[in-house]
């Protein structure tokens, strides 16, 4: 029997802020274990939290990016559940009234068309600690750094049919996000991560298969691969005549295996409510519309752009804005060398010049060879 896998992600961005969502302790990566936990963070008794103003600007960055709607009213939640890492039992969340509502992100697929994949909302919320166990023997040790550190959780629709289309899409708001100046992306450090929602179902049928969740894939290899396993994992259960039980699982890079967790759990498990101490989130019209305007152009405006006008190849054009730094580096050395180079630039930029920073270990912006330095070198040849 043939069969159609569906996948959904939820991407949780650390938005760059100078401090937390809710307090004004720091949000820098590395601090020593809880020296940047305040009473708010750690829910103590008669504390209150303050909404950060900056994160909101930053939702609503990536919202207009995304051409979504923006809510002028929306309304933070309480998400009732125990963790050792959760202080307060519970997290601040969005939920039934998210800051930024449907929008849409287009990917480009290997033969060169372009996919729309629909993105449900993106609600703002704060992380919880870290649970540490390597260096314990046999015990668990808390850091509560990052509780109440500032995400953006982006929803999508369930529309993506492979693991290629999955990861295609994940790097394209991982671009998105860092372009557009709202989290750095490092994946290492956890600014930037995925859950994967994945079922399968008989190819033609509507109704969806029971979805199991992968949480906190930390690159897109090791998303790729979980989906990979996954989906084979549960086309062999129901062809053997077991069912699918809703679960949460981790993926295991060493085995390349991906095993349960818990039974996944659904909103009413987690009693949501509005938080009673925090105001509903108004934002004006007006407010909206500025930050709309201090956007830049947008890596699919600008991936457009060279090829209908530079005539570069998708490939090319979707390399060379994987970053602002490229796409600023390759531009300002095709208007040294002009646009009927453009072709040698990508190629310049993308192969020899690429290849050689990254075996010096240097960022572009270190690069010893200036863009009107490598222009006038491939005018010459």
């Amino acid at each position: 029997m043939p069969w159609e896998t569906v996948i959904g992600l939820e991407i949780h961005t650390q938005l760059a802020t100078q401090s937390k969502i809710f307090s004004g302790a720091p949000t820098a990566f590395g601090a020593a274990p809880n020296s940047q936990a305040c009473a708010i963070d750690l829910g103590l008794p008669g504390v209150l939290p303050v909404l950060n103003a900056e994160a909101v600007r930053l939702a609503v960055r990536f919202g207009k990016a995304i051409e979504a709607e923006i809510a002028e009213r929306s309304v933070f939640a309480r998400k009732n559940y125990f963790y050792p890492d959760l202080p307060k039992g519970y997290q601040i969340s969005q939920y039934e009234h998210p800051v930024v509502g449907r929008g849409q992100v287009h990917i480009r697929l290997d033969d060169g068309t372009l996919k729309e994949i629909g993105v449900t909302r993106a609600h703002l919320e704060e992380d919880a600690g870290k649970s540490l166990h390597e260096d314990f023997h046999g015990l668990t040790g808390i850091d509560l750094n990052r509780a109440g550190t500032p995400l953006l959780e982006i929803v999508s629709e369930p529309d993506m049919r492979s693991p290629e289309e999955a990861v295609a899409y994940a790097r394209e708001i991982h671009a998105l996000v860092r372009w557009i100046g709202i989290c750095d992306g490092n994946m290492q450090e956890g600014s930037f991560r995925c859950d994967a929602n994945v079922s399968v179902r008989p190819k033609g049928q509507a109704e969806f298969g029971t979805r199991r969740e992968i949480k906190n894939l930390n690159s897109f290899r090791f998303l790729k691969e979980a989906i990979d396993f996954e989906v084979q994992w549960q086309i062999n259960e129901i062809e053997e005549g077991r069912r699918i039980q809703q679960a949460t699982v981790l993926f295991d890079p060493d085995s390349g295996e991906t095993r349960m967790m818990r039974s996944k759990e659904d909103a009413h498990d987690y009693r949501y409510f509005p938080d009673p101490d925090l105001l509903p989130l108004v934002i004006s019209a007006d407010w909206i519309e500025r930050v709309r305007g201090e956007l830049p152009e947008l890596p699919g405006q600008m991936r457009e752009r060279f090829i209908n006008d530079l005539g570069l190849s998708a490939y090319d054009a979707t390399t060379l804005t994987a970053s602002q730094e490229m796409a600023a580096y390759f531009e300002s050395t095709v208007a040294v060398a002009g646009k009927a180079n453009a072709k040698p630039c990508a190629n310049w930029v993308m192969g020899d010049l690429s290849a050689r920073l990254n075996k010096e270990g240097k960022e572009l912006a270190d690069s010893p060879v200036s863009a009107s330095q490598l222009a006038g070198l491939i005018r010459r040849i």
